[in-house]
C-alpha cells in the first residue's frame, strides 16, 4: 500500500531533523577539539618559560656561579635539571601531538643523509650511553640513498628511537643501528635495535598508544611518558612512512622505520 502524503511528510522531516542533530553534534565535537587543542597550546608555551628559567638557573650553580658545591648538592642539582629535562621533553611532544592534530605542523622535505642525522641524534644520548656502558653498532651500507623527508623531525624521530632503546638496555647491553635500501618500494628502511627485556605480547598492540605504559613492573621502572613512539610513528607517517616494530620477551626489541628515499 502506497504511502500517503502525511507519512511522506513525517519522515521527510524526521530525516531532516536526524541530519540537524547529527550536525548540531559534529560542531559540537569540532568545538571540543579548538578548545582542547588550545587549551593545549596555552599550556605548553606557558610551561616552557619556568622550565627554561630553572634549567639555566640549575647550570648555573652547577658551574659554581654561586660558590663551590659538595657532593651531595651536585647530586641534587643534576636530579632537578634531569628531571626538567624530562618534562620539557613531555611538553615539547605535546606541542608537536597538538599541532598534528590541527594540521598545522610544517615539513620542508629535503634530502638527509642518514650517517648524519645518526650523528645529530646521538649527540643528546652521548653521556646517558656512556654511563651505562652501553655499546653502540652501526651497519649501514656506503651506497645507501638519501632519505626524502623532513631533516629536523628525522632526527627527532632517531632521538626518539635511540633514547628508547638506551633507556632499555641493561648497563653495558648493545644497540645495533642497521639501514637497507628496499627497492621493490621503493624505500630506505632503518632499523635501531636493543637487547633489553622486550615487551610483553599481550601489550604490543598498545605500544603506540598515546600515553601507554606497560604494566609489569620491571618495564615502569624504566622512566617515560608514552608520548614519542606515539608522536614518532604519526611524524613518519606523515611523512609518507611507516614505523613498527618487532619485540620478543627476554630478547629486546627493534623498531623499524620506513621512508622514501631521495629520487
Amino acid at each position: 500500500m502506497p504511502a500517503t502524503d502525511n507519512e511522506v511528510r513525517a519522515l521527510t522531516e524526521a530525516l531532516a531533523r536526524e541530519r540537524q542533530a547529527r550536525q548540531e553534534a559534529e560542531a559540537a565535537l569540532a568545538e571540543a577539539q579548538r578548545a582542547r587543542q588550545q587549551f593545549v597550546s596555552l599550556v605548553t608555551h606557558e610551561l616552557r618559560v619556568p622550565m627554561t628559567s630553572i634549567k639555566g638557573y640549575t647550570d648555573l650553580l652547577l658551574k659554581g656561579m654561586m660558590g663551590p658545591l659538595n657532593e651531595a648538592q651536585t647530586g641534587f642539582l643534576q636530579t632537578v635539571r634531569s628531571n626538567v629535562e624530562r618534562m620539557a621533553r613531555m611538553v615539547a611532544d605535546l606541542g608537536d601531538i597538538n599541532k598534528l592534530e590541527g594540521q598545522s605542523l610544517k615539513f620542508t622535505p629535503t634530502a638527509v643523509a642518514l650517517e648524519a642525522a645518526l650523528d645529530e641524534a646521538l649527540r643528546s644520548l652521548e653521556n646517558a650511553i656512556a654511563q651505562k656502558n652501553q655499546t653502540i653498532t652501526r651497519a649501514i651500507p656506503k651506497d645507501l640513498p638519501a632519505l626524502w623527508c623532513d631533516h629536523d623531525r628525522l632526527v627527532q624521530v632517531l632521538g626518539n628511537l635511540l633514547s628508547n632503546a638506551h633507556l632499555y638496555t641493561p648497563e653495558g647491553g648493545a644497540i645495533t643501528i642497521t639501514a637497507e635500501f628496499a627497492p621493490d618500494v621503493p624505500a630506505v628502511r632503518v632499523a635501531v635495535r636493543d637487547n633489553g627485556i622486550g615487551i610483553l605480547p599481550e601489550e604490543q598492540h598498545r605500544v603506540f598508544e598515546m600515553f601507554f605504559r606497560a604494566s609489569d613492573e620491571e618495564t615502569r621502572q624504566v622512566p617515560g611518558n608514552g608520548l614519542a613512539l606515539h608522536l614518532s610513528r604519526r611524524l613518519i607517517e606523515q611523512q609518507g612512512g611507516r614505523l613498527w616494530f618487532e619485540s620478543r620477551r627476554g630478547a629486546g626489541s627493534a623498531f623499524i622505520l620506513q621512508l622514501p628515499p631521495q629520487l
